[in-house]
């Protein structure tokens, strides 16, 4: 069995400092809700000025109802509408007869090559009738242009010719696109913004921070902390843009300490620190470059670092979910904690790490999991593996409850040790985006 010694070795925090820590929490939660409490009444105050006067879309329904506000994007599928009565809804397309539009937006097509080439996406006022999107383009001066036409039938006299003479392309310049071969759907000024901005190293990051402690101060005194960051930054940052760079950083750190008088203090520490980056070469396909670092003083892990590169394919992505698999080859050092000096302890490595990542979002809860296997070619009975699995689901704004497990498994650790390290942590997170 493991040492006193050995135990120690991983010691950060002594009791007083974690009373210490314990009271900082509990003020900085003491002020947090006092914040929240107050930001409701400040609000809207500020939400008016940017509110927009006049609604500029109209959506009506099959069964006759109709909403009047603000398209906020759309797919061939679905659109999802924002009005003052209803808020924002998402509401299947073959629910809607018709839609309004006195705004200009870019259609993206599903077999466009490159979505940022403005002569391929029609722009223009839109209505959306029997599965079909007409567009009608603007000409410089858009306060003398008149509005989309509900059918042919209301087109002008010439107009109605010009359709008979070619019906493929109207006088007026309008284009019929099937709303099976729509992409995505976006307002027209925030497609200009998209396809000329100029991406700095700050934009394009998200992700969140979680937080989760226990302690308990009584015949045994114990506590434990836990801390998991994780930042994604994508780059461009939108749905109907290709993917050109992908940014991952992950963090997570549970530690904490069981004490009683007459018996030896038990010290848990475990950390895991990744990076990746990803280059696209197609939309679903990339180069990647990663490093990791994990300690666990439950498994008698000082340290193990792999550097390495590989591929990465994304077998299938929609606006709600997300499923990766990736495997490299890499570089492995493995370095075990012993009272006495045993080489053998120390491990170099070439191997292959394995990795599923599924993403999923069901309403306003966030699912994310994530498998990993480390295979060592000159060593078989080096193999490690890992999996994460959280929940988060919103309570306040961009704070969520959040649920995770994770598990870590040593094929080989050191004598005395167990092969498996499970972790389940309640907390919450905060959403960077």
């Amino acid at each position: 069995m493991p040492t006193e010694h050995s135990l120690e070795s991983t010691s950060f925090l002594s009791p007083r400092a974690a009373r210490i820590v314990c009271a900082i929490i509990c003020l900085f939660l003491t002020l947090s809700l006092h914040a929240l409490s107050d930001a409701p009444a400040k609000a809207p105050a500020k939400v008016a000025e940017k509110k927009d006067a006049d609604p500029k879309e109209v959506l009506i329904f099959k069964n006759g109802d109709q909403l009047t506000g603000n398209l906020l994007n759309s797919t061939g599928t679905e659109v999802k509408f924002e009005s003052e009565m209803a808020g924002v809804v998402t509401v299947s397309l073959d629910k809607i007869k018709e839609l309004k539009s006195t705004r200009q937006f870019a259609i993206v097509p599903k077999d466009i090559k490159d979505s940022r080439n403005s002569a391929m996406v029609p722009q223009g006022r839109i209505n959306i009738k029997d599965d079909t999107i007409v567009v009608v383009p603007l000409p410089a001066d858009s306060s003398t242009t008149p509005a989309v036409p509900n059918s042919m039938d209301q087109l002008p006299a010439q107009n109605q010719q010009a359709k008979i003479a070619a019906p493929t392309i109207p006088a007026d310049g309008r284009k019929e696109v099937a709303a099976s071969k729509v992409g995505f759907i976006v307002d027209d000024h925030t497609y200009q913004e998209e396809i000329h901005k100029k991406i700095e190293w700050k934009d394009g990051w998200g992700g969140h921070i979680t937080t989760a402690s226990t302690m308990v101060f009584a015949t045994q005194n114990s506590y434990l902390f836990l801390i998991s960051v994780a930042l994604q930054r994508s780059v461009p940052n939108v749905s109907w843009l290709d993917p050109k760079l992908r940014t991952k950083i992950d963090y997570t750190q549970s530690a904490g300490q069981t004490s009683q008088i007459g018996t030896p203090t038990t010290r848990t520490n475990i950390y895991h620190a990744a990076a990746e980056r990803d280059k696209y070469v197609t939309p679903r396909r990339y180069f990647l470059v990663q490093t990791s670092f994990d300690h666990d003083s439950t498994q008698g892990l000082d340290l193990q670092q792999i550097y390495g590169a590989g591929i990465g394919a994304t077998l299938f992505k929609q606006e709600h979910s997300e499923f990766d698999l990736t495997a490299d080859l890499h570089y492995e050092s493995q370095a075990f904690n012993s009272t006495a000096d045993v080489s053998t302890l120390n491990r170099h490595l070439v191997g292959t790490s394995w990795t599923e990542a599924y993403t999923r979002k069901f309403g306003k809860l966030q699912f994310d999991e994530k498998i990993l296997a480390n295979t060592a070619w000159n060593d078989e009975s080096a193999f490690s593996a890992s999996g994460t699995t959280s929940v988060r689901m919103p309570v306040y704004k961009k704070l969520a409850f959040s649920l995770a497990i994770i598990d870590n498994f040593q094929n080989d650790p050191q004598v005395g040790y167990n092969k498996n390290s499970f972790q389940f942590a309640t907390g919450f997170a905060f959403n960077l985006h």
